[in-house]
């Protein structure tokens, strides 16, 4: 009689909790994927209107038509360094 408790328990897991798991997962996801897809657009116009557009127009004429790729620092303009394969400003 023991064993059939453990198993009656076992059955109610597997029939009822374990889909109850997964509907509880998808549900959260259908929530979260929306609101990380709007939280990352929110990101980016920020970045795009606060950051570049408020850049010093020194800062967007010294990087203007200029080829920033570079292997080495002697391939970058004056006052800037290369990193990761870009020049970068050296007070950057």
């Amino acid at each position: 009689m023991e064993s059939y408790d453990v198993l009656r328990a076992l059955s109610l897991v597997i029939v009822w909790a374990i889909p109850a798991i997964l509907v509880v997962a998808v549900a959260v996801f259908v929530i979260a994927a929306p609101a990380l897809t709007l939280g990352g657009v929110v990101i980016r116009l920020y970045e795009i209107i606060c950051v570049r557009l408020r850049k010093k127009p020194q800062e967007k004429s010294q990087t203007q038509g200029l080829n920033l790729t570079c292997t080495i620092d002697a391939e970058c303009p004056q006052g800037f360094v290369c990193l990761n394969g870009h020049c970068i400003p050296q007070n950057a």
